[in-house]
């Protein structure tokens, strides 16, 4: 097919250094995994009393799944399968909408189509691209696990490793549909996000209401058979491996695939099959402020985001009596945990730790939330706008509010609903007042992340959101594998999370907030200073 080859060259250097920043985050982490969870888990003891709680906690089976035996395999599949996938298939989905519908929404498809290249070029470069990266991921995952841990027992490394890049391909295809449906790239993305959500959910219940098969493991229900995750989950490949049920993503790829390609014959360049959704013939009042403007611009990710975090905390405070019993009886677990949330009672320690997770997702919506900027600057939307009386200052800074105060409610919100779960639904009783404050004393963490995107959003706009996205991949590792890998105290230093206290299991540390907040406005200064003064960068 013309112009296949050239495409994928350019897929390829204009991806240079995503693509195996991914790769290489995914199969590194994981890898590290094995040895951190051999050292903390593996006993006979720790492993029995896992198996025995998580195969009989609802809450736990629908948000990790079945755990099939007292063994390590099954421990590893529990921990990986199912959170590993979410982020292998929002790699996939990103992959592919970047490159179909995005170069249409930014006119580069056109100019692509102006050259010797067939209709269907481009989608068959990134397809074939999107598989490559796929195959090389499982690759160097299952040769990283079959170096580091050579007693996996029954399970297969080959299928674990095979399986997660088949998902992979299939969140891929269905990226291809999407690209078909939408004409917009945050409405691809949106329900691209929906849709793996929906899918977590469906492979959740079908666990909730699955039975004990003849093996002694839980037999998901028919609703886990709609979700890839349940399709991934199927082959068991670490405990009782399968290799059947990955013929299920296979027919779907193999159906998916023409199907798009279909989609792609019946539509115009620029356009997509369902038609964009007509809005009011006039925006209300709040609309045509500039703060309305950016709200608009805002709100889906902040949504989006804010109904992750709410779900987890919800999630972990009704998890709380089940836990409770795990580590009371599993003394390494208990050692973990508080390697994590800091020092005290087991239960707010544990609390601790896992509105730290949900801390380090508002991170990542701060991140993202602020990346809006760099969209609006490079789709020439934004020379548009700063024609008019919208200053480039009022502009940056109205984004900035709207991520800062956007994330503080996300901590309000998180530390409150944490609370409440935990003192409806436990024995336990917390200080609902102390978990509010708690969480919401991270916001000067996210005040410095935001900070130092201004800053480079002025200094090396090409580069910001790398560099984002590499500072926030170190924060979050050396707070949850950090301790439990027991690196000396100066790696652990250079993360700022370990200056904090671990709230609401630790008494605030009020200096290091107040360093955190000057640092962060020296930066948010820094950056308006340069950006009120360089050229706007189209690319």
């Amino acid at each position: 097919m013309t112009g296949v080859w050239n495409l994928i060259k350019l897929i390829l250097r204009r991806d240079r250094v995503k693509l195996p920043v991914w790769i290489l985050s995914l199969t590194g982490i994981l890898v590290c995994m094995i040895p951190i969870l051999r050292d903390t888990y593996a006993t006979p003891e720790t492993l029995s009393t896992l198996h025995q709680q998580f195969s009989a906690v609802p809450a736990g089976l629908f948000l990790t799944g079945p755990m099939d035996g007292a063994n390590f395999g099954s421990l590893f599949t529990l921990e990986t399968i199912l959170w590993w996938g979410i982020m292998i298939a929002f790699m996939n989905t990103l992959f592919v909408i970047r490159h179909t519908r995005q170069n249409e929404e930014m006119g580069a498809q056109e100019l692509i189509f102006s050259g010797r290249v067939h209709r269907s070029a481009n989608l068959v470069a990134v397809l074939i691209v999107a598989l490559s990266t796929n195959i090389v991921m499982a690759t160097i995952m299952g040769l990283g696990m079959d170096s580091l841990y050579d007693a996996w027992g029954n399970g297969s490394v080959a299928l674990y490793a095979v399986t997660m890049g088949v998902f992979g391909f299939v969140w891929a295809s269905i990226a291809a549909i999407l690209t078909q449906l939408f004409e917009s790239t945050r409405t691809a993305n949106t329900m691209a996000a929906i849709l793996i959500g929906v899918a977590f959910m469906l492979r959740g219940i079908g666990d909730f209401l699955g039975e004990i098969g003849a093996n002694g493991t839980i037999q998901a229900a028919w609703p886990s058979w709609l979700s890839p995750f349940g399709w991934s989950q199927a082959t068991r490949s670490l405990t009782f491996p399968d290799w059947l049920p990955l013929l299920a993503p296979l027919v779907f790829v193999v159906v998916a695939i023409p199907l798009a390609f279909f989609m792609l014959s019946r539509r115009d360049v620029g356009s997509g099959l369902l038609p964009a959704r007509s809005g009011h013939a006039r925006a209300s009042k709040f609309l045509r402020t500039p703060l309305g403007l950016t709200w608009y611009l805002q709100k889906n990710v902040f949504l989006g985001w804010a109904c992750g975090a709410i779900a987890l905390v919800a999630v972990v405070g009704a998890l709380v009596p089940q836990m409770s019993k795990v580590y009371d009886s599993s003394p390494d677990l208990a050692q973990m945990i508080a390697a994590m949330g800091g020092n005290g009672a087991l239960i707010p320690t544990f609390l601790s730790a896992m509105l730290m997770i949900a801390v380090l997702m508002i991170l990542a919506y701060a991140i993202h939330a602020l990346s809006r900027t760099r969209v609006e600057e490079s789709s020439e939307h934004l020379e548009s706008l700063l024609g008019t009386h919208f200053s480039r200052t009022k502009w940056l800074g109205l984004h900035l509010a709207v991520v800062l105060i956007g994330a503080a409610v996300m901590l309000v919100v998180s530390g409150l609903i944490m609370a409440l779960c935990v003192n409806t639904l436990s024995s336990w009783s917390v200080d609902v007042g102390e978990y509010v404050i708690g969480a919401l004393s991270y916001w000067p963490l996210v005040a410095l992340l935001a900070g130092l995107y201004i800053a480079l959003f002025g200094l090396l706009p090409r580069a910001t959101g790398a560099v984002l996205w590499a500072v926030y991949g170190f924060i979050a590792f050396m707070s949850w594998i950090g301790p439990l890998m027991r690196l000396d105290q100066w790696i652990m230093d250079l993360s700022p999370l370990s200056h904090m206290a671990s709230a609401p299991a630790e008494a605030i540390r009020l200096t290091p907030l107040a360093v955190l907040s000057v640092i962060a406005l020296m930066l948010g200064v820094l950056g308006f200073m340069t950006w009120r003064n360089r050229n706007l960068v189209q690319h």
